[in-house]
């Protein structure tokens, strides 16, 4: 080989080899980068063994087949008790999803709540709205929204009542009560107090009685069984006593003639009847009856030690009860014209006379008074009467109910109370026609479609009470346990005092954190998977590693040779021409 050609060689070889050192050292970055993936896939795999999920285990028997949904939660079923398990944020507003916002935003309940409980005409428009969002059907709405609202659902109440009710005003009222008949009533308070009833229209100065008594002249006589509950409460009728005894007793002349009215079949069935309509059931309902009977009994009761005062005893100077009739010359006419007649019933028909011409029917309670004047002896066969206006009662007895269950008395354009009760017609202002009241239907509905009623109307306190966001992802399963592991949402669930109260989910007995086999299962599969595709990269990076090793090593031992001989050749040819 030539010097020129043997030089070219060199250079040939040096640039190769210094190629193949290149591709060497970039193998070997690649094979560090694998080194680094695989060290990545194996971390990852040894995480994946950790990988739990939340299941929901409502008959505790280690079931893992139903993961934790929203549905699960918020749907009524017997997975839930009937009773609605929240999701809520930090600041205690319950988590819904578009449709239950949707009904929040139909009944025009403010995110941030209410602070209490609403109106039922809101409950009614939530109801409404759950049917318009697809959640409930027609059936159920109606179902629903025919029963009372149970405002103390998820407030320490029990479930909804299941008797139906409708809306009605005091005329549909009257005429439902068209049908409840009533009959005054005679007979004996004990041995030593009679009593005389006698029911007055006072319209049509008709009287409708039971018992002996005299027919006053100028008045019409009826047959018994011809008035109903809602005559009375649409008309102006007086329920007339008379009491007979010693003036000693305790309760006095006028104390008789008082329980011969709240014993007769016509109070007794008024109150039994209102009563029966009215009781939806529920607690509030019944305080209201409560709250209105008590009322109306202490209008016409004989109960004036409560204020300090003697019962009537009919010597003149008495006081006479807390609902005045007479003057005071109606009282001495009164009590001389009753000691007259102590031997003949016919006082109480006469007196009716009296008090009708007198244009006092204008009362709603009591009319009584003793029976003897400064100018009589007192004895014991003296008499005393009162008189109620029973129409007037009634009408009192639904204005007190009426008061009771909206909180406060509703308002006039001048803020004064719209309804109250005194003793006199002119200075009272009861329940008009078109009063509105809630009433039962008398039709029950099934065990199933009143633990919905309850599960909506709880649903709906906790968001009037503590307001709620909106988030579409709710319904996604995984997003769902994701923000509840993360600690960004909360189980609201009611506890035995039947009060909700907030907590993580681990404190809720029936969602179950367990290692998620499946997620476990994937992430091994795709770790063998990628692990093998990472070994035989390096595989690959090592053979073509060891084939640029050879190939070097042959280079270097050429580079060598060629470096050698060109060596020599320079050596010859000094010897050449030095010779």
């Amino acid at each position: 080989m030539g010097l020129a050609a043997g030089q070219a060689r060199l250079l040939t070889i040096t640039a190769r080899k210094s190629d193949c050192e290149y591709q060497s050292m970039r193998l070997s970055h690649q094979k560090i980068a694998l080194s680094r993936e695989l060290a990545d896939l194996s971390n990852e795999y040894q995480n994946s063994l950790d990988q739990t999920k939340l299941i929901y285990d409502y008959y505790g028997t280690g079931d893992t087949s139903t993961p934790l949904s929203y549905s699960i939660l918020m749907s009524p079923s017997t997975l839930n008790d009937y009773m609605p398990t929240l999701l809520t944020d930090s600041m205690g507003r319950v988590t819904l999803n578009s449709k239950y916002a949707a009904a929040a935003r139909f009944a025009g309940i403010p995110q941030e709540g209410l602070g209490t409980l609403p109106s039922e005409a809101m409950r009614q428009a939530f109801v409404e709205g759950l049917y318009n969002s697809g959640i409930i059907s027609s059936t159920m709405r109606d179902t629903i929204q025919g029963l009372p609202y149970n405002q103390a659902a998820g407030f320490g109440g029990d479930t909804t009542v299941a008797v139906q009710t409708q809306d009605v005003t005091i005329s549909e009222l009257s005429e439902i009560l068209g049908s409840y008949v009533v009959n005054p009533t005679d007979g004996y308070y004990d041995t030593s107090i009679t009593r005389g009833i006698v029911l007055y229209d006072n319209t049509s100065k008709t009287y409708y009685k039971e018992g002996e008594s005299d027919i006053p002249s100028g008045y019409t006589e009826a047959s018994s069984g011809q008035v109903t509950l809602g005559d009375i409460l649409s008309g102006n009728y007086t329920l007339v006593a008379q009491g007979q005894g010693n003036r000693t007793s305790s309760i006095g002349y006028s104390g008789g003639a008082i329980d011969a009215v709240v014993t007769s079949s016509v109070w007794s069935d008024m109150l039994d009847v209102m009563e029966s309509l009215l009781d939806t059931g529920d607690t509030y309902t019944q305080q209201a009856l409560d709250y209105a009977r008590s009322n109306i009994e202490y209008m016409i009761s004989n109960q004036c030690n409560q204020e300090g005062r003697q019962s009537p005893k009919g010597d003149g100077n008495a006081e006479d009860g807390k609902y005045q009739f007479f003057n005071d010359d109606d009282m001495e006419n009164f009590a001389h014209r009753y000691h007259s007649n102590k031997d003949s019933n016919r006082g109480v028909i006469n007196q009716v006379n009296n008090w009708v011409s007198s244009s006092k029917t204008g009362y709603i309670g009591l009319v009584s008074r003793g029976n003897a004047d400064s100018g009589h002896d007192d004895k014991n066969g003296c008499k005393s009467a009162i008189g109620v206006n029973i129409s007037s009662v009634m009408r009192a007895y639904l204005t007190y109910f009426y008061d009771f269950m909206n909180g406060v008395s509703a308002t006039d354009i001048n803020g004064n109370d719209a309804y109250y009760v005194n003793d006199k017609l002119s200075t009272s202002s009861l329940v008009d026609d078109d009063t509105v009241l809630t009433i039962t239907t008398g039709t029950t509905v099934s065990s199933d479609d009143l633990a919905q009623a309850t599960f909506y109307d709880a649903l709906f306190n906790q968001i009037c009470a503590n307001g709620w966001t909106e988030n579409d992802n709710i319904d996604d399963t995984e997003y769902l346990q994701e923000m509840l592991q993360s600690g960004m949402l909360y189980i609201s669930k009611v506890k035995d005092d039947v009060y909700y109260y907030q907590g993580n989910y681990a404190t809720d007995t029936y969602i179950k954190e367990i290692s998620d086999e499946t997620m476990i299962a994937q992430a091994e599969a795709k770790y063998t998977t990628e692990k093998a595709k990472l070994n035989a990269k390096e595989e690959t990076l090592d053979m073509k590693m060891k084939n640029l090793d050879t190939e070097i090593s042959s280079l270097t031992t050429e580079y060598d040779t060629v470096k050698n001989t060109i060596s020599k050749n320079i050596e010859k040819s000094f010897k050449r021409y030095n010779a």
